[in-house]
């Protein structure tokens, strides 16, 4: 909605009027499903249990479709998997509750096998999980959100065998599990998921569509948590009445089709991560491998095989995350140092000439002021400035000054004789060199040949100007100066006489 108000205040108000009344629309919808669900349940008699368990069934395929309908709106990333996990939940819950309507309404199954319904209401709870603890990124590794899914599917897996004393599909008969424990295991099951959800929700609050996932998340399952904690308590109880408690379990599952249908995807912002989102990204996978160890040895005994393959898997999947994680981590450090040294490169180069602009020159010039005190050498700098430049631009035009600056550089870049030697833009068209263990007359000599390289370069100039660039070239050496701004200072003023005595020549600070 707040896109629909950038730039025209006017749009939003109808934009906010239209979502209301669609989320008005939804809300009609789910409260006339709801009466529905009461009245044909009432008017069925004794088909009233195959009405109920038919808006049971629906209601959570309304909630898939519109979690599918969202995972498709989505941008690739964390919200979209969320949503995709969302349905997969869904799926397993209103494929249970296809499965309690089979086994109650055929007889077809008897009292002391294995409930297939019960298995896939526990394993409902797997992908909500898997979606709460999805690490943040907004491009994931695929292996690990794979070694992650194997980890929550096999300790959910390994839950449902400690509880029951038996693999949800072997069909040996098994001892009557007591309803309480059934009751509270699934209790605890849904305040689990729903913490674990208000807690992601917490470090994700302000991060647009991640942060209003979670927000939905959390909504459903506390919402799912007291329905379903109302309905076990009333049929444990046996205060249950025929009509009304069967619309408990629906609810949840409707308010999440109405919230999933005014949900607007759009792309995911990034944002630094909070230590708290840190935290949660790093021990949900290390909490998967010791639930795995844990309950390993719980059913070793009694489940060695499956005990000894959990144990197994819990060690290679940790050692395949280390193994994924350390392989990330050093291309990650490869590719943040190739980004640094190339940024480093950027910021001592001239953008123009392609030679060390006046940060390198600066830096270097502290560098081998500090050498040739140290080694008691010599130091030479070169000032040079093109002769009438701004006449060539204002003759000639910007761009042509330009490409002589670019053949001033590569002429002066080829008079260096060593590869210690520096050249850079100073500034403008002022060109320095800086010249290591070099004496007078090896600086006059490297100064006459870049007048002559500059020469041969032929650039073209205004007769009124001789017709060639030239330059003028100052000259200072480190010998009784104190320190290296006063040795720019004194190359400076050499330029200076040179430009004052005709241009096109060499003045020597001394």
């Amino acid at each position: 909605m707040r896109s629909c108000c950038v730039g025209n205040s006017s749009r939003g108000v109808p934009s906010m009027q239209f979502a209301r009344k669609t989320t008005t629309f939804w809300l009609a919808l789910a409260g006339g499903y709801v009466l529905a669900q009461l009245a044909l349940t009432a008017w069925a008699g004794k088909h009233g249990p195959a009405v109920s368990y038919l808006f049971g069934v629906t209601a959570p395929l309304l909630a898939l479709a519109a979690c599918c309908r969202n995972a498709c709106l989505s941008a690739p990333g964390v919200v979209r998997t969320g949503w995709g996990l969302f349905a997969a939940a869904m799926l397993f819950w209103s494929g249970g509750m296809a499965l309690s309507a089979w086994q109650d309404l055929s007889g077809h199954v008897a009292s002391d096998t294995t409930y297939f319904s019960d298995f896939a209401y526990f394993m409902y709870g797997a992908p909500l999980l898997l979606a709460i603890s999805s690490v943040s990124d907004r491009h994931p590794s695929r292996t690990l959100q794979w070694l992650d899914a194997v980890q929550v599917l096999l300790a959910a897996y390994l839950t449902y065998t400690a509880i029951f004393s038996v693999s949800p599909f072997d069909q040996r008969s098994i001892a009557p599990i007591p309803a309480s424990l059934l009751v509270t295991t699934y209790n605890v099951e849904n305040l689990v998921l729903a913490c674990c959800a208000s807690l992601r929700l917490l470090a994700h609050r302000r991060d647009g569509a991640q942060g209003r996932f979670y927000l939905l998340l959390s909504v459903f399952l506390w919402c799912y948590a007291a329905c379903a904690g109302a309905y076990n308590y009333l049929t444990l109880h046996a205060l249950a009445e025929a009509g009304p408690s069967e619309v408990l379990p629906s609810l949840p599952f409707l308010l999440l089709a109405v919230l999933a249908m005014r949900v607007q995807p759009g792309e995911e912002e990034t944002r630094p991560p909070r230590p708290l989102t840190l935290l949660i990204d790093n021990f949900s996978p290390i909490f998967f491998t010791a639930a795995l160890l844990g309950l390993g040895f719980v059913v070793l005994r009694e489940h060695f095989y499956l005990a000894a393959s959990a144990l197994f898997v819990a060690l290679a999947v940790h050692a395949l995350r280390s193994a994924t994680l350390q392989s990330r981590y050093m291309q990650s450090e490869l590719a943040l140092r190739a980004a640094h040294d190339k940024l480093e490169k950027l910021s001592l180069t001239d953008g123009l000439t392609g030679i060390a602009n006046r940060r390198c020159l600066d830096q270097a010039l502290q560098a081998e002021w500090q050498r040739a005190v140290r080694n008691q050498q010599a130091l030479a700098l070169l000032i040079i400035d093109i002769d009438f430049f701004k006449s060539l631009n204002d003759t000639f035009g910007h761009p042509y000054g330009d490409a002589c600056l670019v053949q001033i550089a590569a002429a002066l870049n080829s008079a260096l004789p060593r590869a210690s030697d520096l050249v850079g833009r100073f500034g403008g068209e002022e060109f320095a060199a800086i010249l290591p263990a070099t004496d007078r007359a090896g600086a006059l000599a490297v100064a006459h040949k870049m007048q002559e390289a500059i020469a041969a370069a032929a650039i073209a100039h205004a007769p009124s100007r001789g017709g060639l660039v030239t330059a003028s070239i100052g000259l200072a050496l480190s010998d009784g100066v104190p320190t290296p701004a006063q040795l720019l200072a004194a190359a400076d003023q050499a330029l200076y006489r040179a430009k004052q005595n005709g241009r096109n020549r060499i003045e020597d600070s001394a």
